[in-house]
């Protein structure tokens, strides 16, 4: 754990990866502003028929709209506070804050996870056939293993392995990013290859969802230390 290597690899990956972090919760919190801008312009309007006025994918947010606004509100709450977990200085100094910040971060994460996975198996957009069954299948995997990870991490803390719970809160924040790196991946790549979103939104989650479980393994493995 303290050769010299392996204290350089830890340093030049945390120097790295925090930045990237950055990025996702940036892109996450974009995301969530959009769609909140677009819930207040849609019930600003009037409006007859919804699958006229809205598009596959709009339609959704509109008709099950206090679904989705709990996803969305306390969506933006786990994607403020989710950095401040891993900020050691917080964590050594104000203890309190950390602890009772970790427990809303953890409880706002599992109900905002299991409404994320609710809207993807049962109102996925593509319906479900075809890329909408893969749409189903992801969210079916992941929102269940995000609670598990949750699960863990709380659990550990409380029997004190401290090691464990860092490992779990890495694992959750991480796939809650994967929403993040599926929104970046498919900004990126759909203006250069010209696939269509119905094609590009399930496929983009599935490699969001393996990238961001990986690297986290990877960065758990790489800054894993005897005291933590």
């Amino acid at each position: 754990f303290s050769t010299p290597w392996r204290k350089k690899v830890r340093k030049a990956v945390v120097i790295i990866g925090w930045p990237i972090v950055l990025l996702l919760v940036f892109v996450g919190l974009a995301s969530l502003y959009s769609r909140v801008g677009f819930m207040l312009n849609a019930f600003a309007q009037e409006v007859t028929d919804p699958h006229e006025t809205f598009n596959t994918f709009d339609v959704r947010y509109f008709e099950h709209y206090a679904m989705v606004w709990l996803h969305l509100i306390l969506g933006f709450v786990v994607y403020v506070l989710a950095p401040l977990q891993f900020i050691p200085t917080i964590r050594k100094r104000w203890i309190k804050f950390h602890r009772w910040s970790g427990r809303v971060w953890i409880t706002f994460g599992a109900i905002a996870a299991f409404s994320g996975a609710f809207i993807g198996v049962v109102w996925p957009f593509t319906g479900h056939q075809s890329f909408g069954l893969l749409q189903v299948t992801i969210n079916a995997v992941i929102g269940p293993y995000t609670l598990f990870c949750l699960y863990k991490a709380y659990s550990s803390i409380r029997t004190r392995h401290f090691g464990a719970h860092r490992e779990w809160m890495v694992r959750s924040f991480a796939l809650m990013l994967g929403v993040a790196t599926q929104r970046l991946f498919t900004v990126i790549v759909m203006p250069l290859t010209g696939i269509e979103i119905e094609v590009m939104f399930s496929t983009a989650m599935v490699i969001g969802m393996v990238i961001n479980i990986s690297i986290a393994e990877l960065w758990i493995q790489v800054t894993r230390t005897p005291g933590n």
